[in-house]
């Protein structure tokens, strides 16, 4: 099904947001979400995380999210298998879920190939077991090629149990019954999927562990992390401990390694750039003196990150 542009005007009349093309992807997901969940297969198998989890299930719309995270959760299925098994067993995977995404492509009229040797579909990391699907769209509102994408880890340390949770969509807090009526083919637009996601707790810390993982720094790490801490009444000193096992498990892989080395040099700092176009809410002065106390945590788990023995991974 094909969104058109008067769908897309509706929703923003009643929101109040100004950013189309934004709405526009925000309807790709939800209904990304819906095929996904539809499938029994990748129902039991891949757990929701990351900022959209947490705008959808959690904290609600304070920004938009324009990509879909998930961890793939039967981890035991790599336990006592040599490298050239786990990797079998990762490229049968990787091909039923790119399978998945051929059909559920084809009927949201997106181009997506499962083509492992075309970066332009996915790209991979840590010998497979990161993998990114890119699903194409032209934009009505940007009138260019867009993507959105999927991004998967499928070796993972989970600290908390993994919730069912319902995947709001934009107008959930609004009175949908007109928009029902209006347009009746598109309800399935406001359908909110039954979908396992992780705990708000495991989120936290692996916001925390990108900060101290990722190239670089994203602005929506930080407010993801002060609006989890204000909302849900957590501190990042709540979760220290998962951060640093979840961490170090990650730091077997050389570049994450190399990324929390350099941040002994360079350390990370907050800098609202293009990101500030996702934000539907401005920050509070509140979030600068979270800022503060935050950096320090950082700080110090950069400091005993880097004391830390490691294992190393191929």
């Amino acid at each position: 099904m094909k969104i058109g542009k008067d769908i897309i005007n509706y929703l923003a009349n009643k929101t109040g947001i100004k950013q189309k093309e934004l709405i526009e992807k925000d309807i790709l997901l939800q209904m990304l979400l819906k095929e996904l969940t539809g499938d029994e297969h990748f129902k039991t198998n891949y757990v929701f995380k990351g900022g959209t989890c947490l705008i959808k299930c959690y904290i609600g719309y304070y920004r938009f999210s324009e990509d879909l995270d998930f961890s793939w959760i039967n981890q035991e299925m790599f336990t006592d298998k040599t490298e050239k098994q786990i990797r079998k067993q990762l490229s049968g995977e990787i091909n039923t879920l790119g399978g998945l995404l051929e059909d559920t492509a084809e009927k949201l009229d997106l181009d997506f190939k499962l083509d492992k040797q075309d970066r332009h579909y996915l790209e991979f990391g840590g010998s497979n077991r990161f993998v990114t699907f890119k699903l194409w769209y032209d934009s009505i509102e940007l009138k260019t090629r867009q993507f959105t994408k999927i991004q998967v880890n499928y070796v993972e340390k989970f600290k908390h149990d993994f919730k069912e949770m319902q995947a709001k969509n934009i107008l959930s807090d609004i009175d949908t019954r007109e928009f029902k009526f209006l347009y009746p083919e598109a309800a399935e637009v406001l359908e909110n999927p039954t979908i396992l996601a992780y705990d708000i707790r495991e989120i936290l810390s692996e916001k925390i562990r990108a900060i101290l993982m990722r190239r670089g720094t994203k602005a929506r790490d930080y407010i993801d992390i002060y609006l989890i801490q204000k909302q849900a009444n957590i501190e990042a000193e709540d979760v220290e401990a998962q951060v640093m096992e979840k961490t170090k498990y990650m730091m077997r892989y050389e570049k994450y390694w190399k990324n929390i080395q350099q941040k002994t040099k360079n350390k990370p700092k907050f800098k609202l750039g293009d990101e500030e176009k996702l934000l539907l809410k401005p920050l509070d002065p509140q979030f600068h003196q979270f800022l503060k106390k935050f950096n320090k945590t950082i700080d110090k788990l950069i400091t005993q990150l880097t004391k830390e023995d490691r294992k190393t991974e191929e």
